[in-house]
């Protein structure tokens, strides 16, 4: 048999073809620009004329024989008589630049296949020496290709008539949509109206202290949105509870039943008739649960990818935050949630879906008096309140008000919460929205059955000190 040995990818002819052309025509430069490198040329002799064409083009000089052989002498480029030859040989291939688009193409094309073959290549010697593990292997392998994919589609400049174009059909869109919603519908018509939907691309926060119902107010929203909008795709990311904890809380919501009753199994038949109800209902849900629990932020990506491919994912929930990790991070904790940020923010614009993630607040907000959270007290903030496009805060209109009429308030809630329908009044605010108003929306959160139900009428907030609650501190110590 022959033995063949192939070599990498390239064409010299396509190289030589681009620049005689740009020889002959220097405005065509301004079609490499932002697309085209040095690097991007496999022949030296090609590589070094193109930089030094590029050196003249940065400089406002006419590219041409003369000049070019002036900028190679100035780049100390050896035998320039061979050059000099070459250059000549060059504007002899090109008996017209029409066609130039297509070499451009061609040579771009080939440097992406050289560029693949390598990370391959470096790829299968990470595996044959165990430098990675499994996990890291397959994110490492789909960044290179995504990177790949990302410098093909890098794009010329919109012109503004193609962006008022394209807008304009958008909001044509918008028009014709008698549901007043631009994004994914969240159940709350106070929060639609806030957000007009939760918006493909944004990345959304939903920040409480613990033990406030952050995981079961975006359980309702993924509930919500998967009800509401019956062929979008939901993925849940539970980094805390496992998939059986989160399937009790559905079951309580979905079946309206006490939580306690369905993890003791002190049920009723008619209870278990309504869970075998609940349970034909979900079962029509397109939500789908990370079985691993990945706290990697490249297996979530990795995960988020898969089901986006398979057409399977319109909306994201990560809970929470500060519970994914960085592989290979050297920085600090803050880094590491700041990196992670970013890089979910990318996620979303790259995946053009919602994803929201829970996090933690910092303890500092139990030190002051006034107990309302602002975009400071995110647990680790680092850049997350930079990088989200919205941002929610919940906690107990308790913690906020305490005079002496809502103490006593308190107590009868207190007393209340013997009563299978006892809720806490929570209020979620807008603290951050890039693209709408900063407001606040009165929820009732019956914790029981894992449940919010919004308030149609607002009522005011009335922040003061807590006398009575002083008073208690100070005769206990």
């Amino acid at each position: 048999m022959e033995n063949r040995t192939k070599s990498v990818p390239y064409n010299n002819d396509a190289e030589m073809y681009v620049l005689g052309s740009i020889l002959l025509d220097n405005n065509i430069i301004n079609q490499l620009v932002g697309k085209i490198t040095a690097e991007d040329f496999h022949n030296p002799e090609n590589a070094i004329i193109f930089k030094a064409m590029m050196t003249l083009f940065n400089d406002s000089v006419k590219v041409e024989t003369i000049s070019l052989t002036e900028q190679l002498v100035r780049d100390k480029v050896a035998d320039i008589e061979h050059y000099k030859t070459y250059l000549i040989e060059l504007l002899d291939r090109v008996p017209s630049t029409s066609s130039v688009d297509l070499y451009i193409n061609i040579v771009e094309e080939k440097a992406v296949e050289r560029k693949i073959l390598a990370n391959m290549q470096e790829l299968s010697n990470d595996i044959l020496t165990s430098k990675y593990d499994f996990n890291d292997i397959l994110d490492k392998a789909e960044d290179t290709i995504l990177t790949v994919i990302k410098k093909r589609r890098t794009s010329d400049f919109m012109t503004i008539a193609e962006a008022a174009k394209q807008v304009y059909e958008q909001i044509e869109g918008y028009v014709g949509n008698k549901s007043d919603l631009t994004g994914l519908n969240t159940g709350y018509p106070l929060l639609n109206k806030t957000t007009l939907g939760f918006q493909k691309g944004d990345f959304i926060i939903l920040a409480a202290r613990t033990s406030v119902g952050k995981s079961s107010f975006a359980i309702n929203l993924a509930l919500n949105v998967a009800n509401m909008n019956k062929d979008k795709h939901v993925a849940i990311f539970s980094l805390e509870m496992s998939i059986e904890q989160i399937m009790m809380r559905i079951f309580s919501y979905q079946a309206n039943i006490e939580l306690s009753n369905i993890r003791s199994g002190h049920l009723e038949s008619d209870e278990l008739l309504l869970l075998s109800i609940a349970k034909q209902d979900l079962s029509k849900l397109n939500l789908h649960f990370d079985e691993n629990s990945s706290t990697n932020i490249a297996d979530i990506r990795s995960k988020c990818r898969q089901l986006k491919q398979s057409n399977q994912l319109d909306f994201v929930i990560i809970d929470y935050l500060q519970l994914i990790t960085l592989a290979n991070n050297r920085g600090n904790r803050q880094e590491e949630v700041s990196k992670i940020s970013r890089q979910l923010k990318i996620l979303a614009r790259e995946l053009d879906v919602p994803i929201l993630a829970l996090s933690q607040l910092s303890r500092v907000i139990e030190t002051r008096e006034d107990k309302r959270p602002v975009l400071a007290d995110l647990r680790e903030s680092g850049s997350i309140e930079q990088d989200a496009d919205l941002v929610m805060f919940l906690y107990r209109r308790s913690d906020i008000e305490s005079s002496d009429t809502n103490e006593e308030e308190s107590l009868d809630k207190t007393t209340e919460l013997k009563d299978k329908k006892a809720y806490q009044e929570l209020i979620l605010s807008i603290a951050k929205n890039r693209q709408g108003p900063l407001d606040y929306i009165d929820y009732h959160f019956y914790g029981a059955y894992s449940r919010f139900s919004e308030q149609k009428v607002k009522k005011p907030i009335s922040v003061t000190k807590k006398k009575a609650r002083l008073a208690k501190t100070k005769q206990l110590n």
